[in-house]
């Protein structure tokens, strides 16, 4: 069994090799993860999981892509209000600062925030989106930025 370091750190390396995939293979990709755990609740722990697609069990590409999408959207609303919206100082400035020295870092950072909330797998896929979407187009306005793309979001 791995520790939870080890977990986080497996998930952060995870995230950080997805960065290159484009959003649609993301979105997929946790479609994908998330109707496997709801199968298969013991693999949940695992950062490295990329089940294989199974249009039988799964369905549509169009509707994991989709399922996919309410998943960042619901989580990238959840970590707006933490960041931007809320009292927590120190997990806007960890955000902020990791920001200011890479897209890797800040994908880091976001992974690590939804690991007590979400499936490491997914969590690394989730991170980044977050990232790649709302925080790195954003510059220097990102809350401003975020909220603005989460309402356009839907």
């Amino acid at each position: 069994m791995n520790s939870l370091t080890q977990i986080e750190q497996q998930s952060v390396s995870v995230a950080q090799r997805l960065a290159r995939d484009e959003d649609d293979a993301l979105y997929v990709r946790i479609g994908k993860l998330a109707k496997t755990i709801d199968d298969h609740p013991a693999l949940a722990f695992s950062p490295e999981l990329d089940p294989p697609y199974k249009k039988d069990q799964m369905g549509p590409l169009e509707d994991l892509r989709d399922l996919g999408r309410k998943i960042v959207r619901k989580w990238a609303a959840a970590l707006h209000e933490l960041v931007c919206g809320g009292t927590d100082d120190e997990a806007r400035k960890q955000l902020f600062s990791a920001l200011n020295v890479s897209e890797a870092a800040a994908i880091g950072v976001v992974t690590t925030m939804l690991l007590p909330v979400l499936s490491p797998a997914i969590a690394a896929a989730v991170s980044v989106v977050i990232v790649k979407k709302f925080l790195k187009p954003a510059g220097g306005l990102i809350c401003e930025f975020w909220g603005e793309q989460l309402e356009t979001a839907g």
